[in-house]
């Protein structure tokens, strides 16, 4: 009998999310349900969490793939599973150059699989100025180019097929510098606490800036362990706070541009309601460091009270 191919492709892995689950293959899922405007706490299966229906689903006029199997499990979850576990037990200042760089490219994978980065990465608007500059440029025939191009352009997986191509290129960096080029040189630093403190979400990666250039990017890896890359030189500002409003920050960054978040209990409903995907409702950067400031001030200012 062949084996089926996979239908429910996850954006966060099954792997990543077993270290907040309830019970075996289990999670609490926290959420506001649109048509009923209310927000739900609920113990769900982690198989269908955090998941779409042929997400990574390749579709054109003559057939179809998937590159769930063949490329998403091959090139970040085989030996990313792996890295991650490494992440939670051990420091990464004991790692070895490649290990620091496997975590790195996993990392960066875990942000660019999310749907709305996919969709993003849809090149599809401008394949058509890209076909009349090959056409003026006279690589190939008229008519090989048209066809090529035609052909891409009958797929609504344009997005998809680029992040094929992304994920290989931060292995073998053929195309461009790898964007996990960005982590290995910021400066990075491990916050460990003794409790599960620290939530997950649909949208785990809290990231500002670029890659190449200015970054700050902030992970809970587990509910006990963040991981924090940063080009900016008060990268330690964040050990300074007490460990209370660590956690409750780090938080914070893993709700920005979620959805949806995840823990052991229902314990983070208020929280959780209160900023769940609050960087999407912002529309500048600035308004964003605001937020951010009007919170750790509020938390100070309530911590110096008690």
């Amino acid at each position: 009998m062949t084996k089926s191919l996979p239908k429910n492709h996850h954006f966060v892995p099954q792997h990543f999310l077993k270290a907040w689950q309830s019970s075996e293959g289990r999670i609490c899922r926290y959420r506001f349900i649109s048509n009923v405007g209310k927000f739900e706490s609920k113990e769900v299966g982690i198989r269908k969490t955090a998941s779409i229906n042929n997400l990574y689903k390749v579709q054109f006029p003559d057939g179809s793939f998937e590159i769930e199997s063949s490329v998403v499990s091959r090139e970040i979850d085989d030996a990313g599973h792996k890295i991650i576990e490494k992440a939670r037990s051990t420091s990464l200042s004991t790692w070895s150059d490649s290990e620091k760089r496997s975590l790195a490219n996993y990392l960066t994978c875990l942000e660019a699989r999310h749907p709305e980065v996919i969709e993003a990465m849809n090149i599809g608007p401008e394949l058509e100025a890209l076909r009349k500059k090959l056409k003026k440029d006279c690589f190939s025939s008229v008519k090989s180019i048209d066809e090529v191009f035609d052909y891409f352009q009958s797929s609504p997986s344009i997005g998809v097929i680029a992040f094929a191509w992304f994920l290989q290129n931060e292995k073998s960096a053929l195309i461009a510098k790898p964007f996990s080029d960005g982590l290995l040189s910021a400066n990075v630093r491990e916050y460990n606490f003794n409790e599960d403190v620290l939530i997950c979400s649909s949208y785990p990666v809290s990231r500002w800036g670029d890659y190449l250039d200015e970054l700050f990017f902030a992970i809970a890896i587990s509910p006990t362990k963040a991981i924090v890359y940063s080009t900016s030189p008060d990268i330690d500002v964040i050990g300074v706070f007490p460990e209370k409003i660590r956690s409750d920050l780090i938080n914070l960054y893993s709700l920005s541009k979620a959805d949806t978040a995840y823990f052991k209990d229902n314990s983070k409903s208020e929280f959780i309601e209160r900023h769940i995907g609050w960087a999407t409702k912002l529309k500048s950067v600035k308004a964003q460091k605001e937020y951010i400031g009007c919170f750790l001030k509020c938390e100070l200012l309530k911590a110096g009270a008690k």
